[in-house]
């Protein structure tokens, strides 16, 4: 059996490959010894199937059946002395058996192309200083307070701060009549509507009330399509709720899971100020990642683009279905499924260059934060990861944790901290 590997691409390897008639006949003779002792016919002893018969009956499917084991043999084994990985299923093209001339084909391999990532140190990138003022922390006690409210039904006029709750009866957008939904409820707390023209025509309604609302959508619309548009709601109020915040004592706290006011307001503080060092983080990471892809072109396999778009309309539709992307789908999602790549890779590229690995106080770190957010036991937590494997994946996730640490000037050791 011959080989011969060709690049035909960055990403691609055609791996042509010869069998000789003559390498299927021991196989061949193995798989029909096989068959006669596994196969039972009627008017034979099991096991006792003479060789002519089964020849007859099972030939073509036994000479398949060898033909397939060779090509994967001699393919997996070719790919192995010449350390090709393949990054998705290979293609087999130009497939040649008459019987008589030696089987050839030709074996096509998508591969991750070797890159080379240069100068990712000083990019002059780096994450700002975070402060919180007690503003947001105020901010975020009012929205604590608001999860825990409760809302009663009052015979009034609606307010800012109530809840108006109603049926759409028309809906018109730039003079078009739109279908209304099924579920034609809907529930609007006054002063905190992503559309304010649609908050200040339900102001001072009445349960009962039918009101005709003309606005304008603003142009930083949270839904792009609804962007500058005209709006006319012909709608049915059902309800107006005024809301009742609880009061900060024993009993609220113990709900909330802190001891008293100054907790609270600490545990908020510390959280806006992991979020916002989260959020400068990922900005300037995302920037050095494009200054790097920039200077550093390199190609991405199309079936890793493919994968990875798959695996995002699955996880966004919530199934574990397989979804087909369309032609519009891969249209919009590709250019940031190839960055996402490219981020990836890149990565990677650095950590093992680098040699970056996590410190056992980082992971277990990171464990007691997952077991806080979810509420369990952190030692608990810890013996399931250890047990399940996952410990190694969440290694891997702080190591390229600690590559993007790099390439906006965070060290190791302060992360360890």
């Amino acid at each position: 059996m011959t080989a011969s590997i060709k690049e035909t691409s960055s990403t691609t390897r055609n791996v042509e490959i010869t069998i000789p008639q003559e390498a299927l006949k021991a196989p061949f003779e193995r798989k029909v010894t096989h068959y006669r002792k596994e196969v039972q016919l009627k008017g034979f002893r099991a096991g006792n199937v003479p060789r002519n018969i089964i020849i007859n009956r099972f030939g073509k499917t036994i000479r398949g059946e060898v033909i397939e084991e060779l090509m994967n043999s001699t393919l997996s084994e070719e790919l192995k002395k010449a350390n090709i990985i393949p990054v998705s299923r290979v293609k087999v093209e130009n497939f040649k058996d008459d019987e008589q001339a030696d089987i050839t084909f030709t074996a096509i391999v998508e591969v991750d192309p070797e890159i080379e990532i240069k100068d990712y140190k000083n990019l002059g990138i780096t994450v700002p200083a975070v402060v919180v003022s007690e503003e947001e922390v105020k901010s975020e006690v009012e929205r604590v307070l608001q999860m825990y409210s409760t809302a009663e039904s009052v015979d009034r006029e609606s307010k800012k701060g109530d809840v108006v709750v109603g049926n759409y009866l028309e809906v018109k957008i730039d003079g078009e009549n739109k279908e209304i939904p099924e579920d034609r409820e809907f529930r609007s707390l006054l002063g905190e509507s992503a559309s304010p023209g649609f908050d200040e025509g339900l102001t001072g309604t009445k349960k009962g009330e039918t009101k005709d609302i003309h606005f304008v959508y603003p142009q930083d619309h949270k839904d792009e399509q609804f962007r500058g548009k005209t709006a006319d709601f012909k709608v049915e109020i059902t309800d107006v709720r005024e809301i009742h915040a609880p009061k900060m004592d024993e009993e609220f706290f113990k709900k909330v899971g802190v001891k008293d006011e100054a907790e609270l307001k600490d545990n908020l503080q510390t959280s806006l100020l992991n979020n916002k060092k989260n959020s400068l983080k990922n900005k300037a990471v995302n920037e050095a990642i494009d200054k790097l892809i920039e200077a550093n072109p390199f190609d991405v396999p199309h079936s890793r683009v493919i994968d990875l778009i798959k695996y995002t309309l699955k996880r966004n539709a919530g199934t574990n279905e397989d979804i087909e992307p369309s032609e519009e789908q891969l249209k919009t999602l590709e250019p940031e499924a190839v960055r996402e790549i490219k981020k990836h890779r890149i990565l990677e590229f650095i950590a093992n260059a680098e040699k970056l690995k996590p410190t056992q106080a980082a992971v277990d770190a990171r464990i007691e934060e997952i077991a806080k957010a979810y509420g369990v036991d952190a030692k608990s937590l810890k013996d399931h990861f250890r047990q399940s494997g996952r410990s190694v994946a969440l290694r891997e996730e702080l190591r390229i944790e600690l590559a993007e640490n790099l390439i906006v000037g965070i060290q190791q050791e302060e992360e360890a901290k």
